[in-house]
């Protein structure tokens, strides 16, 4: 998805390729959650991000204007652009609160 070039108004890496970023909530929803999962509700999305220990990434300094669609910013420490490797350690929690991992 990330790397999509279909997506890439919606979704894309961040310049460092340590995260990415998801804009326009409601684009983004119907062009490539709807195609990609069963449900397609972006807080369901951001759920399944927080149980496979993605963690939401706080933007300082960006103040967003009412006509201007938020953006979401997420990183993993194994998922990294260019870094295709590290994919299969990214485990799912037992539970996220605890972050106890799935072996």
């Amino acid at each position: 998805m990330v790397t999509d070039p279909e997506s890439s108004r919606f979704i894309s890496w961040t310049e460092l390729g340590t995260s990415f970023v998801t804009s326009d909530v409601g684009e983004f929803t119907r062009s490539v959650l709807s195609s990609h999962f069963q449900n397609n509700s972006f807080s369901a999305f951001v759920r399944q991000l927080r149980r496979y220990g993605f963690r939401k990434i706080k933007r300082r300094g960006q103040r967003t204007k009412s006509d201007v669609p938020p953006t979401w910013e997420f990183s993993h420490h194994k998922f990294l652009r260019g870094r295709p490797d590290l994919l299969d350690e990214i485990r799912k929690m037992l539970n996220p609160m605890w972050g106890m991992w799935h072996v």
